[in-house]
């Protein structure tokens, strides 16, 4: 033990102390910058979050570090990737994502040249200069130090922050140096996932009608009871309150509580008996395309291996905000999904469905509206939740469904005038303080009912006048999830022996 705190294992400790100091003022403060806190103890927490990573940081530069030519290779390589991405960060509100990370294999080199301008080299010939000046002090005044006691630490220091305690493992993965290693891991993994071969349905699809298109909006955390549509003392949904083709289904019931674990169920047939169809087969979207749908997948969330299979479904797959994650507390709208529906909708194609999956009311809720929907005050300030009273969650989450209301309005706006159908449903609830419980991913009954509705054009109902009458007569029902698969098709006008009668809400024989 005497020999880790000799004259060599003090001057390498104190090496990799600064060099850790000097990088998460460049990369941990970056992955932390714009944290929303509104109080001295939420700087406190914040800073020993921080702290949490630049130690890990540490342990792992101090295993780098051992010896001199790993460290001449991975540390120039490791400072450079980190000023890219803490340049986009500034510039551009971009962190490391899988789906980034995707971006850099499926483009050529021809994109990423049209990325650089003449600022971002000169910090990068800045950050090469301090990474070649590191190195050479490694090997010029930094003695090597004890191996076995140093691998030994290090690597008790590295696993436990990056493995073994779990309040540790996901802040720490999702920052940088170790972001770099966690999303290309997921990235293979979801690859993998989308490789992998599932079989197509056997039976055939058919469609009874040549021109249609329907849109599937998945929502995220907006539970029923929040909605003035169904009752709600707020006018939270003031819009499509007034607009008579909207239809609520106020009594929606889901078993998932995550959404990692919810759309794959919505999608599929999987159900309370079955929920390995999730993971097994493939979704409606597989359908849609034997039945001669062009299918796309416009997402405003983050890939995930739960239902990157059904994305990649899609004849197209397009992301609004690809350099989003949920530890970036910028300005994140489902608004920008709607251009790319512009675009979809101008295909020549005349059977179309479009799956948006929108960030909704996900926590951060200022994120997620902009400021003229900030109508119920106060708001949260901090994105420590314990710091944050009742009130003032209740006000932000209920700005997001004002934000929500305007967003399916304007969506609404773009398909009234063609023979189209609107199914919006949430993935689960939010909890906001009752029992003490909040947010969701926790078992509690506010996570179980989620938003549902569906909205049809007039051209629609003039179309399919016994659905959309069985669609009202249904609708006041208690439903599971598990209608999604088998209204949807039914609703696209899409026949095929997979649809369950008792699970469609178009269906007028409905029990």
């Amino acid at each position: 033990m005497k020999r880790i705190f000799d004259n060599k294992n003090v001057r390498y400790h104190l090496f990799i102390v600064s060099l850790t100091l000097i990088y998460g003022l460049v990369a941990t403060v970056a992955d932390f910058y714009g944290s929303p806190w509104s109080s001295a103890k939420d700087l406190v927490l914040l800073v020993m979050q921080a702290g949490v990573v630049m130690c890990a940081t540490y342990s792992l530069l101090m295993l780098l570090a051992l010896c001199r030519w790993v460290f001449a290779v991975v540390f120039p390589v490791m400072m450079l990737l980190t000023t890219v991405m803490v340049w986009f960060r500034y510039t551009q509100g971009v962190v490391l994502t899988p789906m980034i990370v995707e971006l850099c294999f499926v483009n050529d080199a021809s994109m990423a040249f049209t990325l650089l301008s003449f600022w971002l080299v000169v910090v990068l010939v800045v950050s090469f200069v301090f990474s070649a000046f590191a190195v050479w002090i490694r090997f010029r005044f930094v003695p090597s130090p004890s191996v076995l006691p140093n691998v030994a630490v290090g690597l008790l220091l590295l696993l436990s922050f990056t493995w073994l305690i779990p309040p540790f493992v996901r802040p720490v993965r999702q920052r940088m140096p170790f972001s770099f290693y966690s999303c290309t891991r997921e990235f293979l993994s979801q690859r993998g996932v989308v490789m992998a071969e599932r079989p197509p349905f056997d039976h055939p699809a058919v469609c009874q009608t040549d021109t249609l298109t329907v849109v599937m909006v998945i929502g995220e955390s907006l539970r029923a009871d929040h909605l003035q549509l169904n009752g709600y003392h707020r006018a939270t949904t003031p819009l499509l309150a007034s607009d008579t083709s909207v239809v609520s289904l106020p009594s929606v019931y889901t078993d998932e509580v995550f959404t990692h674990t919810s759309v794959p169920a919505m999608l599929t047939r999987a159900d309370a008996a079955n929920p390995d169809l999730a993971y097994e087969e493939r979704s409606f979207i597989d359908l849609f395309r034997k039945a001669g749908y062009r299918t796309a997948w416009l997402a405003n969330q983050e890939s995930v291996k739960n239902y990157v299979y059904f994305m990649n479904e899609c004849d197209t797959l397009v992301y609004a905000n690809s350099g989003k994650s949920l530890y970036v507390y910028d300005k994140w709208l489902d608004g920008d999904l709607l251009p790319l529906v512009d675009d979809e909708l101008s295909r020549t194609a005349p059977l179309k469905l479009l799956v948006l999956h929108t960030i909704g009311s996900h926590w951060w809720y200022e994120s997620h509206y902009t400021d003229e929907f900030r109508r119920f005050e106060p708001v949260i300030d901090t994105r420590i939740v314990s710091s944050c009273t009742d009130e003032e969650l209740v006000n932000s989450y209920d700005n997001t469904i004002l934000y929500t209301d305007w967003f399916l309005t304007q969506l609404i706006g773009k398909l009234k005038d063609s023979r189209a159908l609107m199914i919006y449903l949430s993935d689960h609830g939010e909890s906001l303080g009752e029992d003490g419980f909040y947010l969701h991913a926790a078992e509690h009954e506010t996570l179980h009912w989620p938003a549902c509705m569906v909205w049809m054009s007039d051209a629609y109902k003039a179309a399919f006048p016994a659905k959309a009458a069985a669609l009202r007569r249904n609708a006041g029902g208690r439903h599971t999830t598990g209608f999604l698969f088998h209204s949807i098709l039914s609703g696209a006008a899409i026949e095929t022996d997979y649809v369950v009668d008792s699970l469609n809400i178009f269906h007028n024989g409905r029990d």
